[in-house]
C-alpha cells in the first residue's frame, strides 16, 4: 500500500471484543485483540494508510444469528433503541465509509442498532 501511495484497512471485529459477555472467552479475546491491533496499526502505518474497525452486534440472517436461540436474538433486538438488529448491508456501508475517509484512523465503530451498555 505504501508503494502505491497509501490505502485503507478496515478490520471487522465484534461487540464481544468490547464487553465480557455472551461470547466464548477465546472469541471475545480475539476480537478485543483485533480492536487493539487496529489502533496499533493506525499509528504504525500513518500517515499513508488509515486503519479502522467495525464492531457489529447482532447481524440478521447470518450463520451466527441463525444459531442463536430465538429468545436471545429477540432480546438483542429489544435492547436496541432502533428495536431491530443490524444487517450485513449496514456493516458493508460503514466499511465503505471508512474507505472513503481521509482523516479517520484508529477508530472502532459499533454497529448494533443502538445498544448502549457494551
Amino acid at each position: 500500500m505504501r508503494a502505491v501511495g497509501g490505502g485503507r484497512i478496515v478490520n471487522i471485529a465484534s461487540v464481544a471484543g468490547l464487553s465480557p459477555g455472551g461470547s466464548s472467552i477465546a472469541y471475545a479475546t480475539s476480537k478485543a485483540a483485533l480492536i487493539h491491533l487496529t489502533r496499533c496499526l493506525a499509528v504504525a502505518l500513518a500517515p499513508d494508510i488509515t486503519v479502522n474497525c467495525v464492531a457489529p452486534g447482532l447481524v440478521e440472517n447470518t450463520r451466527m444469528a441463525l444459531r442463536l436461540p430465538p429468545e436471545v436474538a429477540q432480546g438483542a433486538r429489544d435492547r436496541a433503541v432502533l428495536r431491530r438488529a443490524s444487517s450485513a448491508e449496514d456493516i458493508a456501508e460503514q466499511t465503505v465509509t471508512f474507505c472513503r475517509a481521509d482523516s479517520v484512523t484508529g477508530q472502532t465503530l459499533i454497529v448494533d442498532a443502538g445498544i448502549f451498555f457494551h
